[in-house]
């Protein structure tokens, strides 16, 4: 018998176990199914119930909390820092008692 002959077989063989394989499983997930239905109808249990296997904590997503105030630049009121990123240049420029003047109380 010549390696390739052999070869050719060996592949065949292989082809026949992998869909025996998936045969097994697909039989397996089955009987695994009904098992689980079986379960879930003694207990009673609901959907809700399921899913808690399923999915692991859900992660809500914070809300970020508004600034008790603003800062106001006593020069340009149009410009306003909300708290939110990092310092503007006019703020950082001012000492921390002018900073404390620019206070301006939200809500």
């Amino acid at each position: 018998m010549s390696i390739l002959h052999e070869l050719e077989e060996a592949k065949r063989a292989k082809e026949a176990a992998d869909r025996r394989v998936e045969e097994l499983l697909g039989r397996a997930k089955e009987e695994g199914l009904e098992q689980i239905r079986t379960i879930v109808k003694e207990l009673g249990l609901t959907a809700n119930d399921l899913s808690k296997l399923v999915s692991g904590p859900t992660k809500t997503r914070q809300t970020r909390k508004a600034a008790a105030f603003w800062y106001r630049n006593p020069v340009d009121a149009s410009k306003v820092w909300k708290g939110a990123g990092p310092k503007p240049a006019w703020l950082k420029e001012l000492s921390n008692e002018a900073q404390e003047a620019c206070k301006v109380t939200v809500g």
